[in-house]
């Protein structure tokens, strides 16, 4: 829990810490030795948050005054160490990589990279490489296709795809029809914003096959369906997540029988591989026949395979501090302020010569809505009982789905207690929700814990696919959420669609 919340605007976080960054430049307080040995830009972005971000402009943005952002810009870089850090709440808007990159650097300017109690670099297990893939004349035409999300890659320069974008490709047939597909536990037509439209996209799709453990809105098109086992029947191996610093790889193994006849999404692969002979086949051949013959492959290198299982992990050697010439992956091997990477993406693409374009800033973006007609903003988040695909189908996560509140079999929208009276809402009463795309029923969660300007939805409930203990409990916000993109990589944006809420 925070000893301290700042309602900040939504969206506006990018400027905020542009802002702190003003302070600790103007005041002195960076770490200079680190800023001079392990960074290069710093000219660029000293003049950039200098000019353009000082508390006083920057309060009327972010809703925050001047001197609390001073405060808050001394307190953080008198602190050692410290971390400044960011999640989906930053990162799921249009201006998203942006704003992470502006919240990054004050770790860098604070030299609070790579030291103890600061932000480490994700060290990982070095498994053995995949061989080459063995490539006929049929597979180098299909690879020479334009991808189905190709027609917005091109908008957005450090995208490595752009899945939600998939949806309309089908719908619209550009760049080709999709006659068949393929997906592999995966659920868009809740997860996406904009989820009506996969479901006509997957409707529209002649030959569909879904593979995964449980029931979902997307199997329910599927003309196959393929059950997998759970993840307490299956094998696999996994590593740490990143920011814990150490290599680590952990063996997921069977710990009971499948309980149906199912068969793991590698099994699957390798299964559908071998029928298909020829370079698929061949491609496959030194990787292993099943699922536990994969992770044996993939993990030799590290551990036999009698002490990996026995053990049930491989940790690497102890972190080693501040290597910051081998950290920094960067062309410079040293932390930019002003990106090469990001200037070098920009040049392939064609696009116009930017300094700003090229150097962390508050990037200004548009709601969907119109604020006289829809004056709150819906942003949504992910419960801790939200656990995967199917999770919802556990009856004990879904008795404790929103702990927190000391509620579950639901979710609520939840709205700052002043913005419910003025629209005279009381606590667990029914309301709209509704966006310029749909509206929802849903309770409302009266408390003081949240912007006025802003409402929340948690996701994960809304399920109208079968299944004994998810199906028609709560409404899902992805329903109302409008399709938009981060400028720069293509990743959906959850956060900025406006809404009104009245009673029901």
């Amino acid at each position: 829990k925070a000893d301290e919340w700042i309602a900040i605007n939504p969206g506006t976080d990018g400027a905020l810490a542009m802002a702190i960054a003003n302070v600790i430049i103007s005041e002195g307080l960076y770490d200079d030795e680190f800023v001079k040995s392990w960074t290069t830009g710093f000219s660029q972005f000293q003049e950039l948050a200098l000019t353009h971000y000082t508390p006083q402009k920057i309060a009327g943005i972010t809703g925050i005054d001047a001197a609390t952002i001073e405060r808050l810009a001394r307190e953080f870089a008198r602190t050692k160490p410290a971390i400044a850090w960011m999640g989906r709440g930053i990162a799921g808007w249009p201006n998203g990589s942006y704003s992470s990159y502006a919240v990054f650097c004050l770790n860098a300017l604070t030299g609070n990279i790579d030291v103890p109690g600061g932000i480490t670099y994700q060290q990982d297990p070095r498994y053995r490489a995949m061989p080459p893939v063995v490539e006929d004349n049929i597979g180098k035409e299909g690879r020479g296709q334009p991808r189905l999300d190709s027609r917005r890659a091109g908008l957005f320069p450090t995208a490595a795809m752009t899945t939600n974008q998939v949806a309309d490709s089908i719908l619209d047939n550009i760049p080709y029809p999709v006659e068949m597909a393929i997906g592999f536990n995966s659920n868009f037509s809740m997860s996406a914003p904009g989820t009506q439209r996969w479901d006509e996209a997957l409707k529209k799709i002649p030959y569909y096959v879904h593979v995964a453990p449980f029931i979902s809105e997307m199997a329910e098109y599927a003309d196959i369906i393929l059950p997998a086992p759970t993840f307490m029947e299956a094998w696999g191996y996994d590593h740490s997540p990143p920011g814990s610093g150490f290599a680590e790889a952990k063996i997921k193994q069977p710990v009971v029988e499948p309980l149906h006849d199912t068969k793991g999404i590698p099994d699957i692969i390798f299964a559908v591989a071998g029928r298909l002979g020829g370079t698929v086949s061949e491609s496959f051949a030194d990787i292993g026949d099943d699922a536990e013959g994969f992770v044996r492959f993939r993990t030799e290198n590290l551990i036999s395979w009698s002490e990996f299982r026995e053990k049930g992990v491989w940790q690497g050697p102890d972190y080693q501090y501040q290597k910051y010439s081998l950290i920094f992956k960067t062309p410079s091997r040293k932390f930019e302020f002003y990106s090469r990477v990001l200037e070098d993406i920009r040049k392939k693409a064609g696009a116009a010569s930017d300094t700003q374009a090229n150097l962390p800033h508050y990037d200004e973006f548009k709601f969907l809505g119109d604020e006289n007609s829809y004056p709150l903003i819906l942003v949504p988040y992910e419960p801790l009982l939200k656990i995967e695909n199917g999770s919802q189908n556990y009856p004990w996560a879904q008795e404790s789905f929103l702990v927190m509140h000391g509620w579950g079999w639901m979710n609520f929208v939840e709205i700052n207690s002043d913005t419910a009276r003025t629209l005279g809402i009381r606590d667990r009463q029914l309301v709209w929700v509704e966006s310029p795309f749909q509206r929802i029923k849903i309770p409302a969660r009266v408390i003081e814990g949240i912007h006025p300007g802003v409402v929340s939805i948690a996701g994960g409930q809304g399920h109208h696919a079968d299944g004994q203990w998810q199906k028609g409990i709560g409404v899902n916000p992805n329903d109302i959420i409008g399709v938009d993109y981060d400028h720069l990589s293509g990743q959906s944006a959850f956060s900025n669609t406006r809404v009104k809420v009245y009673r029901a």
